[in-house]
């Protein structure tokens, strides 16, 4: 079975020395998730597990994905990619932190 891509929202912060990715992943197991990087672009996979109904229940209405699921964000160039770190907390919040690479605005140049 192939993976779909699914537009999981996600929020993306910066700062001068950092980007910072959010991604709400509820009925999401640690377990099933997995982050990887290709070229400048960030891909999260992971399966969202449909929970157990009571049964006699009829679905209404869906608008929610169920099953496994793609996410892939394009991450500029001047990113720390060795330093990239994630955290995925207790409330099921995917935090991504991907630290800027720091160029010095003024380097004076010794003449040798």
């Amino acid at each position: 079975m192939s993976l779909i891509s699914v537009d999981i929202p996600y929020d993306i912060y910066e700062s001068d020395k950092e980007m910072v990715v959010i991604l709400p992943l509820a009925w999401v197991n640690k377990e099933n998730l997995s982050i990887a990087l290709d070229q400048y672009t960030l891909t999260i996979i992971g399966k969202r597990v449909e929970p157990i109904l009571k049964s006699g229940l009829q679905n209404v209405k869906q608008d929610c994905y169920w099953g496994e699921f793609t996410q892939s964000i394009s991450l500029p160039q001047w990113v720390f990619f060795e330093k990239i770190h994630s955290q995925f907390a207790g409330d099921n919040i995917l935090t991504i932190t991907i630290p800027k690479l720091q160029i010095p605005e003024n380097i004076k140049i010794t003449i040798q």
